[in-house]
């Protein structure tokens, strides 16, 4: 099976840097696939969830927003945040959403509206990748 280097940046750190036969990534187009030999792209991300797929293994990251370059070689994701399963928190998220939906039940405007429902996004796609890494939506997985 074909691979190719996959590289996660984060502002504070390098999330993942390994070969991968897949990566999919939400695109400001929708999600976009990328395998081996891939023509070069360079697309803006948005935030959602990264599917890389090993060898060995699939898992998932929670991503914020950024960019995609890929050339024959590789592919560099240079995104705002971006966490593992392992690496979030499911209280946190959960009370995050909570907050979220209280905030938004109180029909905000503006800026409030437009804060409230970025953080009940971000506590969707982080809740959906805890899930998929416990098997709760059918996507059988190890990590």
């Amino acid at each position: 099976m074909k691979t190719y280097l996959l590289e996660i940046i984060t502002p504070e750190r390098i999330v993942y840097s390994d070969q991968v036969h897949m990566v999919t990534a939400p695109s400001s187009e929708g999600v976009i696939g990328i395998l081996p030999q891939h023509v070069p792209l360079f697309t803006k991300l948005v935030e959602g969830e990264v599917k890389i797929t090993t060898q060995s293994e699939e898992f998932y990251l929670a991503i914020g927003g950024g960019f995609l370059e890929v050339t024959r070689e590789k592919a560099i994701l240079l995104v705002t945040a971006a966490y593992r399963a392992d690496e979030l928190n499911e209280a946190e998220i959960l009370a995050a959403k909570k907050r979220a939906e209280l905030a938004l039940t109180a029909k905000p405007e503006g800026e409030a509206l437009a804060q409230a429902q970025a953080l009940f996004h971000r506590s969707q796609i982080a809740l959906k990748v805890l899930r998929r890494r416990r098997g709760q939506t059918g996507v059988s997985q190890t990590q």
